[in-house]
């Protein structure tokens, strides 16, 4: 029997916490969560070091002046946008009219420096130019030789993380598609979209697989062989489910492509045809975990094996009661949450790639949304919580902020072992993005003026972030750009 423990563990997550999803890779080398049985063998494996510039007066400067060059008017979500209900709990309006970020109480860092004007700060209005923009630098982390092997076409975790998992492979499916339905490329091109994706699905159709015929956790993006340094640490008939539900997303977007239906059955319905993985063995595992869990993982997850099996069509729906249905508590000012496990990173993925989402996934996410800009209302400080590699100083290989957790803390930054991390939390550039196209408010503007980065420095897309300190975290990785092009092709098919 396969070993499913990971599944097992993120189950419990519903109760105190003691297990975190996978995660986007980091370009230290290797990623992902460790699960609490392993931690102490599987630390995060760092091939090379991230360069922390650190900036100062930058910071400062977005805390005390309105930008000059940005439209800072009231924005009014259009119809096609998420109202900012929450279950008839107490919300700020998410189209607070708050134009100048407050001053910070954080004394100004001498070892920040001053940051010429990025290219947010030269654009009059954010409009489906600007998002076209936004777009192309996204997509530059997925150009040959920067993100994706120039050779096999699989994808690289990140700039300097020749690895990847089937988390990571989910992604990179997602972002071909998101380019191809923005124009960034066309289907016949030369490292366009069919030949992209010819390479990926002749890879899983081929790819060595585990004793149980499972796939492996890590591969290598230079071969496409097995990347032994990490997926020799678990079990030799382990298959992650986390990693498998978030490619099957993709995958379910993927067959909508008529020339790529079957194949894309064929690999995830009917593998033991073919002597592949025999994916509906999971089911009996899926569908009572995700019945009992309330955490966002769980409905991103079993949505995505719900769509290729009808039995688990229920499940997603269940999560969200669920979760809708344990206590709220405060998280910012009067903004109140479920209590469960909700963290920006799934929860957005879903909001993007799944069609006919269950409606009470807008509330979640409009109340998160909501929580972000009550915390900025009351300490003056631009938060988008997400998930990326964490500082070379904290001694942790990744970091995990949650906005709650089913233990009731809220605003909690987790490292791999799920410890609490005494760190400035990240500003998420993907997280910001995100909230800017569904939102374009004045506080998700300002905010992604404050992540702002000069054109030079998106050759390899955009960077994580900046912490709320104004200390920028260089490094470009996957997660970071696809979920940046999700958001560009969300707001270009409700704006355009």
């Amino acid at each position: 029997m396969s070993n499913y423990q990971k599944i097992r563990i993120l189950h419990r997550i519903a109760d105190p916490l003691s297990h975190i999803k996978a995660t986007e890779p980091t370009n230290k080398g290797s990623k992902r969560i460790h699960l609490k049985n392993f931690s102490k063998k599987t630390k995060i494996l760092a091939t090379t070091g991230f360069i922390v510039i650190i900036l100062a007066s930058l910071f400062v400067f977005l805390q005390t002046q309105t930008p000059q060059n940005i439209d800072t008017s009231a924005a009014t979500p259009n119809a096609t946008k998420p109202s900012a209900t929450s279950n008839n709990k107490e919300t700020p309006d998410s189209t607070s009219t708050h134009t100048t970020p407050k001053a910070s109480n954080t004394s100004p860092d001498p070892d920040r420096v001053v940051k010429e004007p990025g290219f947010l700060g030269t654009t009059q209005t954010i409009d489906p130019t600007t998002w076209r923009t936004i777009a192309n630098f996204a997509w530059n982390y997925f150009k040959p030789s920067v993100g994706v092997d120039k050779t096999t076409g699989l994808p690289k975790s990140g700039v300097d993380a020749p690895c990847f998992t089937d988390w990571d492979l989910g992604v990179y499916i997602q972002a071909t598609i998101d380019a191809e339905k923005i124009g960034l490329i066309n289907r016949t091109e030369t490292w366009g979209f069919n030949e992209r994706i010819n390479k990926v699905l002749d890879w899983l159709e081929t790819r060595e697989l585990n004793k149980a015929n499972n796939p492996y956790w890590f591969y290598r993006s230079d071969t496409g062989g097995v990347f032994r340094d990490n997926s020799d640490i678990m079990p030799d008939d382990y298959i992650d489910i986390i990693d498998t539900g978030r490619m099957f997303v993709a995958l379910n977007n993927l067959r909508k492509y008529n020339e790529y239906t079957t194949r894309v059955e064929n690999i995830t319905l009917h593998g033991q045809e073919y002597n592949r993985t025999n994916y509906a063995n999971l089911i009996p595992t899926i569908k009572p975990w995700a019945e009992a869990d309330m955490s966002i993982y769980a409905y991103y997850i079993a949505s995505g094996f719900a769509a290729f099996w009808p039995e688990l069509k229920a499940s997603p729906g269940k999560v969200l009661d669920n979760i809708f249905s344990s206590e709220y508590i405060a998280v910012s000012g009067n903004v109140m949450l479920p209590r469960a496990a909700i963290s920006c990173e799934p929860l957005l993925c879903a909001f993007f790639e799944i069609e006919n989402n269950d409606p009470r996934l807008t509330t979640l996410v409009n109340m998160t949304y909501s929580a972000h800009e009550a915390h900025y209302n009351i300490t003056g400080k631009f938060r988008a919580f997400g998930e990326g590699p964490a500082s070379p100083t904290s001694g942790a290989g990744w970091q995990w902020e949650w906005v709650v957790l089913a233990d009731g803390r809220t605003w909690t930054v987790l490292d791999s072992d799920q410890n609490a991390m005494n760190v400035s939390p990240m500003v998420y550039t993907k997280i910001a993005y995100s909230f800017l196209a569904i939102y374009n408010t004045n506080y998700t503007k300002n905010m992604c003026l404050f992540l702002d980065q000069p054109t030079h420095e998106l050759v390899e897309g955009f960077g994580h972030g900046v912490d709320e300190d104004g200390k920028r975290r260089y490094g470009s990785g996957e997660l970071t750009n696809g979920l940046i092009l999700g958001a560009a092709r969300y707001y270009l098919e409700h704006n355009s």
